[in-house]
């Protein structure tokens, strides 16, 4: 399963809890599952990250860690290429 993960930082959140919440992903890394990509928005307030996994429950796991922090979004997606035969067997 692939999961597209939008995550933003939290309104108002303090320098401590931006040094809290690095030293969790310090520790635990980029999480469990397959690392596709991550991008950081330029603003500076989140980014995305794209996950390759099969154990979806590992995934919200090591997200709890940074729910006092981050906003999040996780989305199942899937290749452009493996949509568009679907698209057109449900338009035929």
């Amino acid at each position: 399963m692939l999961l597209l993960m939008e995550y933003t930082m939290k309104p108002h959140i303090s320098k401590a809890e931006m040094t809290e919440a690095m030293g969790i992903w310090e520790e635990h890394g980029e999480g469990p599952g397959e690392l596709v990509a991550h991008w950081q928005r330029l603003e500076g307030n989140g980014g995305v990250k794209v996950l390759q996994t099969d154990d979806p429950e590992a995934i919200y796991r090591y997200n709890l860690n940074f729910t006092p922090f981050l906003t999040m979004k996780l989305t199942s997606v899937i290749n452009v290429d493996s949509a568009v035969p679907q698209i057109m067997d449900y338009l035929s």
